[in-house]
């Protein structure tokens, strides 16, 4: 839950999402739905249904425990060598390295060693000598992370602070600024969603997007996507929708890599087919993107 996304917002979530699944079994034997529900507001959608599949896995393989080992948790959906490495030595208290974007800029400014991918085998070799060699893997790893997330930072390190000044190379060589290498910023992609709040007597038709791609697996109001802004009547012709729409409001919703303009409608039609219908409090309690409770709230405020 807590892959790229802010540590407060699982805060939150953590102590339903237990509650609702104490166990992989519970979670193995849920409906799809009822996860993605609970997953509201994190973002990363598949991440929620990697952990359904590796619960459904833990059953299945695992006789219903989570693998202590890596090897085992690798094969588990959504797992790689950093979550497998951070649940081996962190849970288990097995030597095991791990290595994120802190603990890699944290090993090459102590070294002044100049690499910009924290996947690379020197950092993953660095990181597993301390745990081979350390009294704790617990809190060498946990310890690693937290330097690097709150002293040796990327633009601004407090190496006035800092435990391992006497011992930073890049410190003894002012090379803190330099290493890793900064990343490039890049420029976020800008898209168009067109969503229209379909609306017959009280009932609001709905749509199930994509399995695959953005938001996968969630539901939405009939939305209409483009790399390029479109007109009403564009949009119309796009959804089918014969009578006219009255625009409600625009907003901005931004992502790692791209900038939503969104843009909300409302149109009264009768009954159709494609669509589901449901009464409002239904729609809010189905699984929907934050993006969407804000379409819904612009059709609220209205």
């Amino acid at each position: 839950m807590a892959q790229q996304t802010q540590i407060i917002r699982v805060a939150k979530r953590w102590p339903e999402m237990m509650e609702k699944f104490p166990t992989p079994e519970s979670m193995a034997n849920s409906n799809e739905q009822e996860v993605l529900t609970l997953w509201q507001g994190l973002g990363y959608y598949r991440r929620a249904k990697h952990l359904k599949k590796t619960a459904e896995m833990i059953c299945e393989k695992f006789n219903g425990e989570v693998p202590s080992d890596v090897e085992s948790l690798l094969k588990l959906p959504g797992v790689g060598k950093y979550t497998a490495g951070a649940i081996a030595s962190i849970a288990f208290g097995n030597r095991e390295p791990i290595v994120d974007g802190n603990v890699h800029r944290v090993l090459c400014r102590v070294s002044n060693h100049n690499d910009d991918h924290h996947s690379s085998a020197w950092t993953w070799n660095e990181a597993k000598s301390l745990v081979e060699n350390c009294e704790s893997p617990v809190v060498t790893n946990e310890g690693l992370m937290e330097l690097g997330a709150t002293v040796c930072t990327p633009k601004k390190p407090k190496c006035e602070d800092c435990p391992l000044q006497k011992q930073c190379l890049a410190f003894k060589h002012n090379t803190q600024l330099e290493i890793p290498t900064p990343k490039k910023r890049v420029l976020k992609q800008r898209k168009y969603h067109y969503s229209v709040v379909v609306e017959c007597q009280n009932e609001i038709a709905i749509e199930k997007r994509s399995e695959n791609g953005l938001w996968a697996g969630m539901w939405q109001v009939p939305t209409v996507e483009s790399s390029k802004k479109l007109t009403e009547k564009q949009i119309a012709t796009k959804l089918q929708l014969q009578n006219g729409m009255r625009q409600l409001g625009e907003f901005e919703h931004v992502l790692t890599h791209r900038i939503i303009s969104f843009t909300v409608f409302s149109c009264q039609v009768n009954r159709d087919s494609r669509f589901s219908w449901l009464n409002r409090e239904e729609v809010e309690n189905l699984p929907l993107a934050s993006a969407q409770r804000k379409v819904l709230a612009v059709h609220c405020s209205a």
